[in-house]
């Protein structure tokens, strides 16, 4: 496992892609089925870890946006702001 948690997300689901692929195969030893198998199960885990990982950081830069927006729009003064109508 250690060989696949080193891996970026574009390496390991193109991995995971030959591993499918190879699995596809009619000619694949039982054996050796079953390695692949173990590996794809490794590098989908992988790969699923990456995506929470990225998801997490969107969801914060997002909400510094937000916070961001949020403040800037509180700087505004609103029309509630003015004591008494001009007419």
């Amino acid at each position: 496992m250690n060989e696949v948690t080193g891996l970026k997300y574009e390496e390991a689901f193109a991995k995971l892609e030959e591993i499918v692929e190879k699995m596809s195969s009619a000619s694949v030893p039982l054996d050796e089925l079953i390695t692949l198998y173990e590996e794809g199960m490794q590098l989908a885990e992988h790969c699923g870890k990456l995506l929470k990982g990225y998801e997490a950081r969107l969801e914060k830069v997002s909400q510094k946006v937000l916070d961001a927006e949020k403040e800037a729009l509180s700087d505004i003064p609103s029309d509630d702001d003015d004591e008494e109508a001009p007419f």
